[in-house]
């Protein structure tokens, strides 16, 4: 056929039976689905003028599918990833282009108080707040946006709110594309004028308020350990969990039990309707009875990211039960993801929602790998039947959290290396913690069955005890919180799974499973060797004023400065790379603090004036100098030097330098080759033929001794 003859299909010619017809058009859906959900986060971080080269991109493709010929709808693709990007374009143009626009200008708004919180002064909370008029003209539903505030004055959720604003856009900081998914696109700098205009009477409101109900019984007779976990996993309340129950949950890999998601929807769903809800008499009643529970409980949730996934799944397939046709898993998948991305132009950056769906896949995998056997195979192979199901059972969290290894590696989250051992133990107790939360949140309502919810509650306190004592052991293990590389581990998951779902297709598992195993061990034993003596700096902390972690060798040294919030970050990224604490912390203040320190203190403000202090920290020269009004640390590692500041430099000849690690304040007689900042000051004009490097996150330096200097998160532009 010549390449540019029509595409012509006939039923009479398909050799396929209408059953595999059908999967194999839901297969296409799914594949659909994904490609729109990936286009839309290629979008996200392409700058607006680059959308259209993408979208070239994708009209090539499409022309060259149609030119060779192809039947299997595959050229569909290119159309799905151009018709998202389009949607993207139309929806910034429209609605995230204007309000950017808005940004140092003040506005008179009529906002509507979605979420609040006690603020940092008397009087004020902070929260978010969706725009609902705009200088006096109302808007459309679809053009709303929120903003953030710090200092609004004092309010409660679902007040309406009119006053003046002064508006800016959002800081480049690690939460950045979290608020933009949120809706968040300006922050309120100053609020004037502001008068309470009524309240809102949105279902939302009322399902919030509802929810608080229900964890405040489950919460009632509890400890507030037990109580917060229990209201947490039953009703998706996670306002009083403290922060050494969510760090114990995050470090043990499970912190999903902490959010409502599809296995608290598949519990509850049994639970009423038994273990065959969709099947046996009243199906259709029972596949409807599922659907409205299933709706009820994203609402009472709140629709957050996870639920929503699992309930537009779970409603596919109680659809499907009540209209007598099969669902399939991967279909349910995408449209979920489909219909997430519609809600704003950044819905696909909620980390929250790339973790479901990334763990989600996962699951699903698991179960291809091992597909349940037929009933007659079962009971002539009882030992084969039993053996597979106890290899799903590890297949699950396994797949789970290799599917999601490389975005906690991508966003700087910690990986946990006992998220299986955990999963494994706890798993069995999920099941009733759920279904005994949901029983006492509903009894305590009625007053006379008081004692029935105590004995209930008494019973889910037991099992979330013992959870708790699970999650604890296994979070203060070794190997709890790995520190991985990200680059090379994120490319080695990707290779591995090609690998294996190449050799799935041949059939050639049973051969590959151990070929990866021992290439991943030679790699990551080649890969540390390689990085054996490679130096770490990263900036963490105040923008204006960081500190700098210095890792060589799992041995760590701290260049410290700034505040108790300083001191925070820096214990929380040592924890994140595996380790307890810095052996060395020199502190560079000049109106040094106390503060607990987990390792040797130097404390250079105290060392004789205009003398030199210096020690080896394996293999670096650190030299400490205190001045009458500065104080310097300067780091020699095989020739190369790396300074730090606090203060201003005045006597004596300049200070050369290759790096100057430098925050808002000019650190005076310094002459740097580099200078790696937070971003631009007023005293960077004054230093010309300076080559300026800008880390808005924390810009984190690799240096190999003698050999090569690499930046990571590290930008030539200004922010």
């Amino acid at each position: 056929m010549p390449p540019t003859a029509p595409i012509s299909f006939s039923w009479k010619n398909c050799r396929c039976s209408p059953t595999d017809l059908r999967t194999r058009m839901r297969r296409v859906l799914a594949a659909c689905c994904f490609v729109w959900f990936a286009a839309k986060l290629i979008a996200v971080y392409l700058p607006p003028v680059a959308l259209g080269l993408l979208a070239a991109v994708f009209v090539c493709v499409f022309w060259c599918a149609l030119a060779l010929g192809k039947r299997n709808y595959s050229f569909l693709f290119p159309l799905v990833g151009l018709a998202a990007i389009l949607f993207h374009s139309l929806v910034y143009s429209t609605v995230v282009a204007p309000a950017f626009a808005l940004a140092g200008e003040k506005v008179e708004a009529v906002v509507l108080a979605e979420q609040v919180d006690s603020g940092f002064q008397d009087g004020t909370v902070r929260g978010e707040f969706t725009v609902l008029e705009l200088n006096g003209k109302p808007l459309p539903v679809w053009k709303r946006f929120r903003i953030s505030a710090v200092a609004m004055p004092e309010c409660e959720r679902a007040d309406l709110l009119r006053g003046t604003f002064s508006v800016e856009l959002l800081e480049k900081d690690e939460y950045y594309y979290g608020n933009l998914a949120d809706g968040v696109l300006l922050q309120a700098v100053t609020a004037e004028d502001v008068t309470l205009e009524g309240q809102s009477r949105a279902p939302r409101f009322f399902m919030r308020q509802l929810q608080e109900n229900l964890a405040r019984n489950c919460r009632r007779y509890l400890a507030p350990e037990l109580g917060s976990v229990l209201a947490a996993m039953a009703v998706g309340d996670k306002s009083r969990l403290t922060n050494e129950i969510t760090d114990a949950y995050r470090a043990a890999g499970v912190s999903h039990l902490l959010v409502v998601s599809g296995l608290h929807l598949t519990l509850l769903c049994s639970a009423f309707l038994g273990n065959r809800p969709c099947g046996g008499r009243f199906r259709r009643q029972k596949a409807l009875a599922a659907m409205v529970l299933v709706v009820g409980m994203m609402a009472l949730v709140g629709f957050t990211p996870s639920v929503t996934r699992a309930g537009v799944g779970a409603l596919i397939f109680y659809a499907g039960a009540l209209f007598l046709q099969p669902a399939d898993s991967f279909t349910s998948l995408g449209v979920a993801a489909v219909l997430l991305s519609l809600q704003n132009c950044y819905a696909v950056c909620d980390l929250g929602l790339q973790l479901s769906f990334a763990a989600t896949l996962g699951v699903l995998c698991a179960a291809r790998i091992f597909p349940p056997m037929r009933l007659s195979e079962q009971e002539e192979h009882p030992w084969r039947c039993r053996t597979r199901r106890w290899f799903t059972v590890l297949l699950v969290p396994l797949l789970a959290a290799v599917f999601t290894l490389p975005l906690q590696l991508v966003h700087g989250l910690s990986v946990s290396g006992v998220s299986v051992l955990t999963n494994l133990l706890v798993m069995p107790l999920v099941g009733p913690i759920v279904c005994l939360g949901l029983v006492c949140a509903v009894t305590s309502l009625i007053p006379a069955l008081y004692h029935l919810t105590r004995a209930v509650m008494l019973l889910a306190a037991l099992l979330v005890k013992l959870q708790n004592a699970i999650v604890f052991y296994t979070s203060s293990l070794p190997a709890a919180q790995l520190a991985l590389p990200k680059g090379f581990t994120v490319f080695a998951v990707l290779v591995c799974g090609a690998a294996l779902w190449y050799a799935w297709k041949k059939r050639r598992l049973r051969w590959a499973l151990p070929v990866l195993c021992v290439g991943l061990a030679l790699s990551f034993g080649l890969f540390n060797r390689l990085g054996r003596d490679v130096v770490m700096i990263r900036l963490v902390g105040s923008s204006s004023n960081p500190c700098a972690v210095v890792t060589v060798r799992q041995h760590a040294m701290v260049l410290f400065r700034g505040g108790e919030s300083n001191r925070q970050q820096v214990q929380a990224l040592l924890k994140a790379q595996g380790m307890d604490g810095a052996e060395l912390w020199v502190d560079l203040r000049q109106d040094p603090g106390g503060g607990k320190t987990s390792g040797r203190l130097l404390l250079v403000e105290e060392l004789p004036e205009d003398e030199q202090w210096s020690e080896d920290f394996y293999g670096i020269r650190l030299s400490l100098v205190n001045q009458r009004g500065a104080n310097l640390a300067l780091m020699e590692i095989e020739g190369y030097r790396v300074a730090m500041i606090t203060g201003q430099l005045e006597a004596g000849t300049p200070l050369q330098t290759d790096l100057l690690l430098a925050g808002s304040s000019d650190p005076g007689l310094v002459e740097p080759v580099q200078v790696l900042t937070a971003k631009a000051y007023d005293w960077h004009s004054g230093k010309p033929g300076v080559h300026w490097r800008y880390a808005p996150l924390g810009g984190t330096v690799y240096i190999r001794p003698g050999r090569a200097i690499k930046f990571e998160g590290v930008t030539n532009a200004a922010y």
